[in-house]
């Protein structure tokens, strides 16, 4: 099969897709989620309209701002309502919020009159995932061998922001909950606390009489006499009073108010979205691996997503549900430029929220909007952000390849991610899952290998921040070229059998009638072509850019095509521009959507070209 460089898609998409998300609903979440700030006597409230936000024209076009070196931006103005319950007044005015950076049509920003890039980072998903550790006990520690192994199994629940919580079953085959600080709880502590009946919690979860034995009296053997003992709970006040009492252990007296201090603790840990919050994707991950059906908005913890979990790891446990693999594509989502400037939004809100709580509960008379409202917390942390975040950087400007590449890295490092020290030679590696999506050529020598990565030539990244790569379907053996490219997750491509980019096809699309090299999940075989689902769109679809641009990539040492390719983005461009003697095919494409060509907006045919115009004859 050919490259079909025709179907390629734009290289810079990805940025300014992630952009233009953030304008058309992003700013609309973050506002929305700070909907309405009240008073501490509820008599002054505020209201935000962000579905009616303007952005103005920049004051400076893109020339000015590099000779002025000022910032590329727009003043964003949003409706705010300040009503007066006492008074019986309402005030509704437009109001100015911030300077919002914008995105040029190359893909980066102009801050200060430099080209920076924000890095696309990929990151562990929000979710649940299910683990197994094993334990080792020896009896005599001078001992080479352990005189036991014994397998422990956890699910970590991540989320966006909040505290993280772990399920496991111990040693003794006992489950708890623990989070990163604090003592273990018996899980069944949890569900009745969350507001769970026995009853409801029995009859759900299979083998339910393992989280009864936290509570047995089990004779205790000398050396452990002070084990904790735990008392059993049937309804949630009694969940509240023990939690509050275990957390508090210190403190050791009797409190009156012990059940509504635990029941408070409760809600400010996982069930307050103000500071628990899984996000939509960690909902929509929940929702798809414990088979739930709650809604979107639904992003803190339930009773129910916790049965369920509690559920699952005992069939983990007893082997009826695999254990996740974490490096999987599926489990890692790609947060883009317009993810994280509105994470970047929300916490500048945050602090924009703190400020108009403390001016509404001081005045007694009723404030004006100027006087609440400013923009310097929501600028400050733009600021922040552009300026001193690790995935915000100068843009690489060597040559064109160079700044395509940079618009298109996937980077695991920064805020939230790993660091490069602590990085296991699992996170560093190559997975099956990563075929045409991420590149596992180009990376960089030394500290960061494997955790800076490339998109391939035909990846894209969806909504939910997943990697796709396109592949033709395949029917009874023959190429459906004609339903055009389908695009599928790392988890949907799982489920299938793809058959290899390379294999000749016929005139008529059909695949030959002998044993065909393809892949199922891990597994690579050879089955017949009926067996066949999808077959690959290019061989180029599992190299980034810059390594497409190798003639006969596939006679060289891997290494060496690793340097290649990260030494191509190093070469200084010529004042006239030559050719290739051999190339790929990508070239053309490469500088096109790299913005240094002059490109017309519509086609047509070339009429007159001169070293000072071209005129271009178009049907309009």
């Amino acid at each position: 099969m050919t490259t079909h460089r025709y179907f390629i898609p734009d290289f810079v998409e990805i940025q300014r897709q992630s952009f233009f998300y953030l304008l058309e609903k992003g700013i609309q979440e973050e506002f929305a989620k700070r909907n309405p700030i009240t008073s501490l006597k509820k008599d002054l409230e505020l209201f935000f309209y962000p579905e009616y936000y303007k952005l103005t024209r920049p004051s400076l076009n893109l020339q000015q701002a590099i000779l002025k070196n000022k910032t590329y931006s727009s003043k964003l103005y949003v409706p705010v309502q300040l009503t007066d319950f006492k008074r019986k007044t309402i005030r509704l005015k437009w109001v100015l919020m911030a300077n919002l950076p914008l995105m040029t049509k190359r893909g980066n920003f102009l801050i200060n009159g430099a080209a920076r890039v924000i890095v696309n980072q990929i990151v562990r998903s929000p979710g649940v995932y299910f683990q197994e550790k094993l334990h080792e006990v020896y009896t005599n520690k001078w001992s080479d061998k352990p005189d036991l192994i014994v397998k422990r199994y956890y699910a970590d629940l991540i989320c966006v922001r909040g505290t993280w919580l772990r399920l496991e079953i111990d040693k003794d085959k006992l489950i708890w909950a623990q989070m990163k600080k604090g003592p273990k709880i018996p899980v069944l502590w949890l569900l009745i606390a969350m507001g769970l009946s026995e009853k409801m919690i029995f009859s759900s979860i299979n083998f339910s009489h393992r989280l009864l034995d936290n509570f047995k009296d089990k004779k205790q053997p000398l050396a452990s006499k002070n084990k904790k003992q735990y008392a059993y709970v049937q309804y949630p006040p009694q969940a509240w009073k023990q939690l509050y009492y275990l957390m508090n252990s210190s403190k050791g007296r009797e409190l009156k108010n012990a059940s509504e201090l635990g029941r408070r603790w409760l809600f400010k840990k996982f069930m307050n979205p103000r500071t628990y919050d899984l996000g939509k994707y960690g909902r929509l991950a929940l929702n798809k691996k414990l088979g739930l059906t709650l809604a979107s908005f639904q992003t803190t913890l339930t009773g129910q997503d916790l049965l369920c979990i509690t559920d699952y790891i005992i069939k983990v446990e007893k082997g009826i549900y695999p254990i996740d693999d974490i490096d999987h594509l599926k489990n890692r989502r790609v947060r883009c430029s317009g993810d994280l400037i509105q994470t970047q939004l929300g916490l500048g809100l945050l602090r924009l929220e703190k400020i108009i709580r403390e001016k509404l509960n001081k005045n007694t008379n009723t404030p004006h909007l100027n006087f609440i409202l400013n923009t310097r917390p929501i600028n400050g942390a733009l600021k922040e952000f552009f300026g001193s975040n690790p995935l915000s950087q100068f843009m690489d400007q060597i040559n064109p390849l160079a700044e395509i590449t940079h618009k298109r890295r996937l980077s695991s490092l920064g805020i939230g991610g790993v660091t490069r020290d602590t990085a296991t030679l699992a996170i560093r590696g190559i997975h099956p899952s990563h075929y045409g999506r991420i590149c596992p050529i180009e990376t960089p020598e030394g500290k960061n290998t494997g955790l800076v990565n490339s998109l391939t030539t035909y990846a894209r990244v969806n909504l939910q921040g997943l990697i796709e790569t396109p592949f033709y379907k395949v029917y009874k053996g023959q190429v459906q070229k004609n339903m055009g490219m389908i695009y599928l997750t790392a988890d949907q491509e799982e489920k299938t059998t793809v058959a290899a980019a390379d294999v000749s096809v016929s005139l008529l699309g059909f695949l030959p009638d002998k044993q065909i090299p393809s892949r199922l999940g891990k597994e690579f075989t050879t089955i017949s072509r009926d067996k066949v689902n999808y077959i690959g769109v290019s061989p180029v679809q599992m190299i980034s850019v810059a390594t497409s641009l190798i003639p006969f990539l596939e006679h060289d040492d891997a290494n060496r095509a690793l340097m290649g390719s990260n030494m191509q983005r190093q070469a200084v461009p010529l004042v006239r521009a030559e050719r290739p003697l051999v190339g790929t095919g990508l070239e053309a494409r490469a500088v096109s959507d790299s913005g240094h060509a002059l490109i017309a907006k519509s086609s047509g045919y070339v009429a007159y070209a001169s070293a000072s115009k071209i005129v271009i004859y178009t049907y309009l």
